[in-house]
């Protein structure tokens, strides 16, 4: 079916200039023309620009023949102008490193040690079955909760070292991210198993890839969707959906977008009723496969545009600048003397003895004072009297001569052009000058804020609305690792700092380091770990515990040899003592505190005798004596 091209011409303009398609091909089919540029040597244009044009065409025109939609520019051409670009490759390596370079985590939907576990557990009850839950269904629930999560944690790790066979998940989303950011567009092929699971991706270069149109129609396609913390319900979306073309070499093969539930021929795009039906129709056809789009959004049309095309005639501008540098050592060159002659003339002999003296006998320490004589006569018919008017003069050349490279002002303009394109500070960029620790922490804040993990959430959402549901996966989220852009010595001392003031319980600066270090610590689910560390120290129960405490009206020595109660027994056998028992950690501890207040008391109680004693030897004895009449009237009066 002949289709009309739209008026999808890429355009640029600038102080009403004009570059259409057509010549952005040209110019980056001369930029193409230097590529072996690393040789310090040009090679020749015609039979290039004349094969790769061809191909070009041809395969335009398998596109168009496909009902491909013409993108609004090359793919191909772009990534020739990313290739021969010098702004473009650091600022996309700077994208695909921070945003997909670290890796992913897992989060659990559910935090067992929270104090609302009970709560959360309640409710995601309750939205499941319509009605208020009992508590022991509520205890069942969170008794059973860790074996699910162990399983399912299983799987998902699992999962992502087998999905992605040649090369790792990391390098699958960061080539993803470097196409998304040159051509706009990046593309997964999703391939599942014999049950209809997702079990790998594959890259597809986003140059091989095309859009075909919508269809009119809408069609219902199943969507898993979250009823509750603890489910996925299934339902119905009507969706106009869209099939994709590849074109390698003369093979044309069509993809269905992710979630498209028909069973499409990927030899022709024809849409059959099942799988026997194209079996019988198109023997040996696989059906076609899925394709999830990375694209930058473009409210003009379905493909991706990517971010720096605002700065498209910098990016050429730059290499322009860049040739008309190479290029001045081969054509424009300016020696560094000239010999003049006036009034007569050299022979041709001295002319070539210059040459030879020139390549040969200037080099070197032993020809360092070396010395070239020249010899001239009088022009021809001069008249015999001129022939002392003749002189020979070297003159330096230095000053005509270009001393640094053309253009610097105006390509570090185009540089910083492209670079806020990206809205990336210059440091990201390799261009490390006038930096220090302050500026550099601030730029590293404002990119990982502003630009790094709003692309981090993004792809983090994708993959925790359709990728794991289809998963079966409620207990999890995927989320994308960030690097450390904090100093870890000043939060770690921020951290023993809350501590040590009672603002922060153990297990909540477990929670902070995981974060300063970018890695998960093993749980501790021993009680002191949920109060501040100096409650703890300073003798105060853990858990609502004061059994092990000294009582009030309880002498302290006492208490410190009496067994500590309210904890539980035989934690764990001493080793090499089969059948002994030992006390948790806990329990140690409590036991050690009130030893030391036995020890407290018993110094004080020694202390006071001693002060008592010396009282008294300090007292002076007076003896009064009492006639004994005058005493028996004393006693009997």
């Amino acid at each position: 079916m002949a289709r009309k091209k739209k008026a999808a011409k890429a355009a640029v303009e600038d102080d009403g200039m004009r570059v259409d398609s057509g010549d952005l091909r040209a110019r980056a089919h001369e930029l193409a023309e230097v590529v072996p540029i690393v040789k310090a040597r040009l090679i020749g244009s015609d039979d290039v620009a004349t094969s790769n044009q061809a191909n070009r065409e041809e395969e335009e025109q398998a596109f168009l023949q496909a009902g491909a939609l013409e993108p609004p520019y090359d793919p191909e051409m772009l990534c020739l102008l990313f290739e021969h670009s010098n702004s473009l490759r650091q600022n996309v390596d700077a994208y695909a490193t921070n945003i997909d370079g670290f890796g992913h985590s897992l989060a659990p939907v559910f935090d067992l040690d929270s104090e609302n576990i009970d709560h959360r557990l309640r409710r995601a009850l309750a939205a499941e079955s319509g009605k208020d839950p009992s508590d022991t269904e509520v205890a069942e629930l969170k008794a059973a909760l860790p074996g699910m999560m162990a399983e399912e944690r299983s799987k998902l790790e699992l999962f992502f070292e087998c999905c992605s066979q040649d090369i790792s998940f990391v390098s699958l989303r960061r080539q993803t991210r470097q196409d998304r950011e040159v051509m706009g567009n990046g593309y997964w092929e999703v391939l599942r198993d014999g049950e209809g699971e997702i079990s790998e991706f594959v890259y597809i270069p986003g140059y091989m890839m095309r859009l075909l149109p919508q269809q009119s129609r809408a069609t219902p396609c199943p969507s898993r969707i979250r009823q509750s913390e603890l489910k996925f319900i299934e339902v119905q979306r009507k969706r106009r959906l869209r099939l994709y073309v590849q074109i390698v070499e003369t093979r044309v093969v069509y993809f269905k977008e992710y979630g498209d539930p028909r069973v499409i021929s990927s030899d022709t795009g024809r849409v059959y009723d099942d799988e026997a039906a194209l079996e019988e129709d198109e023997k040996g056809v696989p059906p076609a496969t899925e394709v999830i789009h990375f694209k930058v959004h473009s409210p003009r049309t379905g493909y991706g545009v990517p971010r720096w095309i605002g700065t498209l005639l910098a990016v050429l501008g730059s290499r322009q600048a860049e040739e008309v540098n190479f290029l001045y050592f081969e054509n424009k060159s300016i020696p560094p003397v000239a010999v003049l002659v006036s009034g007569g003339k050299m022979s041709d002999n001295a002319v070539k003895r210059i040459e030879d003296y020139v390549k040969a006998n200037i080099r070197g320490k032993r020809n360092f004072h070396r010395m070239l004589i020249l010899e001239a006569e009088p022009a021809q018919g001069a008249p015999p009297g001129d022939a002392g008017r003749m002189r020979i003069q070297i003159v330096p050349l230095l000053g005509a001569q270009h001393n640094d490279a053309l253009f610097q002002g105006y390509d570090a303009a185009n540089q910083d052009k492209v670079g806020m394109a990206f809205r990336l500070p210059r440091m990201l960029r390799g261009d490390v000058r006038d930096f220090n620790k302050s500026t550099a922490d601030a730029a590293l804040t404002f990119a990982e804020m502003q630009v790094f993990q709003p692309e981090r959430e993004e792809f983090d959402f994708l993959f925790n609305r359709k990728i794991l549901p289809e998963l079966g996966i409620k207990l999890w989220r995927f989320k994308s690792n960030a690097p450390i852009t904090r100093d870890p010595v000043s939060m770690s001392q921020m951290v023993k700092d809350l501590m040590n003031a009672n603002v922060l319980t153990p297990a909540e600066g477990r929670a902070l380091a995981e974060d300063i270090f970018n890695r998960e610590f093993k749980t501790i689910t021993e009680d002191w770990t949920k109060q501040p560390v100096p409650l703890t120290l300073a003798g105060f129960p853990s858990g609502g515990d004061t059994s092990g405490m000294p009582k009030d009206t309880e002498n302290p020595q006492d208490a410190a040899v009496r067994p500590t109660g309210g904890m539980p027994t035989g934690i764990g056998n001493v080793p090499g003592k089969p059948g002994a028992k030992r006390g948790g950690l806990t329990q140690e501890a409590l036991r050690l505190i009130a030893l030391k207040k036995a020890f407290e008391y018993a110094e004080a109680e020694i202390a006071r005798a001693q002060r008592k004693a010396l009282r008294l030897d300090e007292l002076e004895t007076e003896v009064i004596r009492i006639p004994a009449d005058e005493m028996q009237a004393l006693l009997t009066g």
